[in-house]
C-alpha cells in the first residue's frame, strides 16, 4: 500500500531512511493497533506542562506515540550534517538539499499536526496541505489563511471571521515545542532531533510574537498600501 506521505533522508555516506506515512480520514496518523510504544512515549513521561490529557484516558502521549511508531530509529548524525531530503505526496515530490535539523524538523511538525493532541489540533488544516522545509513567510501565509478558512467553514453564523485566539495557539504550541525539547534530552539522542524541536519552536515564538508586524509586511501584496504607509486592515482582538 502506497504511503500518504514518504520522507526520504539521503546522504554522501549512503544513509537512506524512508519514513512512510499512511494517513487515516481525518487526516491523522495511521498507527497499527497492535504497535505496543516505548516508555518514553507514555504520556507521564516528561508529559508538557499545559497537557489537558490524563492517563484515566490516555496511556500515551499522542504526538511521542506517532513519533515512537514512524521513527524506531531515527537517522544517525549531528544536526549539520548535509543530507538530500526528499517528500512526496500524492500529488507532487519536493527535493531540496538541507541539513538534518532541518529535515527533522519537517517531519517532526507535520507529525505534530497530525497527531490527536489537542493544542496542535488547529494545524490539522496545513498537514493536509503539507509543504516540506517552508519558509517562515510562507508558514505565516498558510497558518493565517487556513485559521480564518477554518471559521468560514464552520459556519458561525453573525460572527466575522477573525485572528482572535491564533496568538494563543502558538503560545501553547511554543510551550508544547519546549517540553518536548526536554522529553528528547531525557532520551539521550544525538543533537539533532533536540534542535529539531528547537527550530519549531523557534518558529511558534516567532509567529506568536511579531504575527500583526509580519502580516502588516504583507499588506502591499493585497493593495492595502497607502501614500505614506500602510492600512492595518488585520483583526487580531485579544485571543
Amino acid at each position: 500500500m502506497q504511503p500518504d506521505i514518504l520522507y526520504r533522508i539521503q546522504d554522501a555516506d549512503g544513509t537512506d531512511v524512508r519514513i512512510p506515512i499512511h494517513l487515516q480520514e481525518d487526516h491523522s496518523i495511521a498507527v497499527p493497533d497492535d504497535f505496543s510504544p516505548p516508555a518514553w512515549a507514555k504520556l507521564d513521561y516528561c508529559q508538557c506542562s499545559h497537557c489537558p490529557l490524563t492517563t484515566d484516558t490516555h496511556a500515551y502521549c499522542p504526538i511521542a506515540r506517532n513519533l515512537a511508531y514512524l521513527l524506531p530509529r531515527l537517522p544517525p548524525g549531528e544536526s549539520y550534517r548535509a543530507i538530500s531530503l526528499e517528500v512526496k505526496t500524492e500529488l507532487r515530490s519536493y527535493q531540496q538539499d538541507t541539513t538534518l535539523q532541518r529535515a527533522l524538523g519537517s517531519l517532526f511538525g507535520l507529525i505534530c499536526a497530525s497527531s490527536d493532541c489537542p493544542h496542535t489540533r488547529f494545524l490539522r488544516p496545513m498537514a493536509r496541505f503539507h509543504l516540506p522545509l517552508s519558509s517562515h513567510t510562507e508558514t505565516l501565509v498558510r497558518s493565517t489563511s487556513l485559521y480564518l478558512l477554518q471559521q468560514i467553514v464552520q459556519n458561525r453564523e453573525g460572527e466575522q471571521a477573525s485572528l482572535a485566539g491564533l496568538n494563543e495557539r502558538y503560545q501553547t504550541l511554543n510551550e508544547l515545542n519546549q517540553c518536548f525539547v526536554k522529553r528528547f534530552h531525557d532520551r539521550n539522542l544525538s543533537d539533532a532531533p533536540v534542535n529539531a524541536m528547537v527550530l519549531l519552536k523557534t518558529i511558534a515564538q516567532h509567529l506568536n510574537w511579531n504575527l500583526e508586524d509580519d502580516l502588516s509586511e504583507l499588506a502591499p501584496l493585497f493593495g492595502t498600501t497607502e501614500p505614506g504607509g500602510s492600512t492595518n486592515r488585520f483583526s487580531q482582538g485579544s485571543g
